[in-house]
């Protein structure tokens, strides 16, 4: 059981790995008030007019949140279906993959959605995409949309 969990998060790993070539793009963001203390990221993804009658409704959404100047695997991802969108989302310590890097202690990330045709962690070609611009933990409200289809 412990090889098969080490196995996907290997194979989620790699596959963030070659997210680090994707354009950007977001809607403005609001910082959330210092009084919370919140260091969590929310938001909701949505998929652009023109890509979505692409896929299907089982296809997997992946939403995760990536140091810019640090190594690409997410710090913190989440999961759901084409099904859910538009999916409004909270990435945050308990989101994190592994419990020695955490989204609180990071400083600016990008937000990448993904819809995976396979449901694997590894891009393919035709798996639609959208990214954040950089941004501090703690934002909340941004917008993701889902705007182009990997080569």
């Amino acid at each position: 059981m412990a090889v098969k969990i080490r196995l996907r998060y290997g194979l989620l790993v790699c596959g963030m790995l070659l997210l680090a070539t994707v354009p950007a793009y977001a809607e403005p963001v609001v910082l959330a008030q210092s009084t919370g203390q919140s260091r969590a990221i929310t938001g909701k993804v949505t998929v652009a007019p023109s890509l979505a009658g692409k896929g299907s409704s089982t296809d997997t959404l992946f939403v995760f949140a990536r140091e810019v100047n640090g190594p690409p695997m997410p710090v913190a991802i989440v999961r759901a279906t084409k099904k859910d969108l538009p999916f409004t989302f909270r990435l945050d310590d308990s989101t994190g993959m592994m419990p020695s890097r955490k989204l609180s202690d990071v400083g600016t990330v990008v937000i990448v959605a993904r819809l995976s045709k396979s449901g694997k962690a590894m891009p393919e070609s035709g798996d639609l995409e959208g990214m954040s611009q950089p941004i501090k933990p703690g934002v909340e409200g941004i917008t993701i949309v889902i705007d182009h289809e990997r080569p």
